[in-house]
């Protein structure tokens, strides 16, 4: 495949989707390359929580894809993928758009799986975007100035929930009795023992509430009913219930039966569908035949976008594709404000130096190395507490 007659498609804008689409560019700036995706902009989701805390501001972490993909002459359109057609090859958007595709790179992300628990989507706030966090914290916010109830449950206890659990009570200065509810035996179960161990730490030194091996059965406008390690039923009562339980693909509609393990499409090595070799699905909708274990992160997604584009690239050279290894680059997690742990390639710290390392290294991360990088890297460097901390631990 020495030419393409139809640009490479990507559709999502995640960190798997920009990856793939500006590595691609530069190893081949001459492959045509259309990007679409259903948003105008594209979300740091792991910097979300400092903007609910007023560390950072929402344009740092939200910058347009007009923006990202602006003189990389690469074409991006802003539509919502419906269906796809395999034997046609073909791609079906709102507003009756069909497009045709040659080779494509579907990596639509993923929603809030509500495990069809009722009242979950009627009465939780939810945190994946900048509109999750408007509503949330207009909330929070109402509560405290009009003296409401503040009684608050996070439900789930992955990163997310430890996450927004520390942030809340820091911004609002404990204000609300926070209640974590996780169905299984601890916090962080799928994290580094080192950051468990942090965030539990930093739970505790916050009085929050934590809540294990409890299934919650239904959430109500007051509240959440759950089962106990007993299966006693209980009732936590609630002013405000936030989501954090799990993610599920956002797949669109297929033509034909696709393989999926745990709802995600199953791919092969070389992280192409093995019935359809030209389509590359990467990053949370996915899942590595043999490496089933691999976590749904950002840095996996933006490995596999690195990896496909240098697959994409090897494919227009009629050479041999390259089988994915994922690099652990370690993990990093927010517990507060001015406050977070990292362990990973050989290092564990935590505290106010570990939250002004992680936050130079996010910024380092964004796809485009303009307003948003020069903010967020001046902010750190001018700390005089960051640079003493390094020189002395040379």
């Amino acid at each position: 495949m020495n030419s393409i007659k139809k640009p490479i498609v990507i559709v999502g804008c995640g960190f798997a989707g920009i990856n793939t689409a500006l590595s691609l560019k530069k190893l081949n700036p001459f492959i045509p390359i259309l990007v679409i995706d259903s948003q105008s902009q594209f979300i740091f989701k792991p910097l979300l929580y400092e903007v609910l805390s007023d560390e950072i501001r929402s344009w740092e972490v939200a910058p347009k894809l007009d923006a990202i993909f602006k003189n990389s002459r690469i074409i991006f359109l802003k539509n919502q993928l419906i269906s796809i057609n395999f034997s046609e090859r073909s791609l079906k958007f709102h507003d009756q758009l069909e497009i045709n595709y040659e080779l494509l790179v579907l990596c639509t992300g993923s929603i809030h799986n509500n495990f069809s628990l009722p009242g979950v989507d009627e009465n939780c706030y939810f945190f994946n975007n900048l509109d999750d966090k408007e509503k949330l914290k207009l909330f929070l916010n109402n509560s405290v100035k009009n003296k409401l109830g503040n009684n608050l449950a996070i439900i789930g206890a992955g990163p997310s929930g430890v996450e927004l659990a520390c942030k809340v009570n820091d911004l609002y200065d404990g204000y609300f009795k926070i209640c974590i509810i996780e169905k299984s035996q601890e916090i962080l179960s799928n994290n580094k023992i080192f950051n468990r161990e942090e965030a539990e730490k930093a739970i505790q030194k916050r009085n929050i509430k934590i809540l294990l091996n409890t299934t919650v059965e239904s959430v109500s406008k007051d509240g959440v009913k759950v089962l106990d390690d007993i299966n006693n039923s209980k009732f936590v009562a609630s002013n405000c219930v936030i989501w954090t339980a799990g993610i599920k693909p956002n797949l669109p509609l297929f033509s034909q039966e696709v393989k999926l393990v745990n709802q995600r499409i199953l791919i092969d090595k070389y992280l192409q569908m093995k019935s359809f070799p030209n389509i590359f699905p990467i990053g949370d909708i996915s899942i590595i035949e043999g490496h089933e274990d691999l976590p749904v992160t950002a840095q996996v997604a933006m490995q596999q976008g690195f990896h496909v584009a240098k697959n994409l690239n090897l494919m227009m050279r009629n050479e041999e594709l390259l089988p994915f290894e994922y690099q652990d680059n370690g993990e990093m997690i927010s517990l507060g404000i001015g406050e977070a742990s990292i362990s990973g390639l050989g290092l564990t710290i935590s505290g106010k130096l570990a939250f002004e390392i992680r936050r130079l290294i996010y910024a380092s991360k964004m796809p485009i190395l303009e307003k948003t990088f020069k903010s967020a890297a001046s902010w750190i460097l001018d700390k005089k507490s960051f640079i003493s901390a390094l020189i002395k631990k040379k």
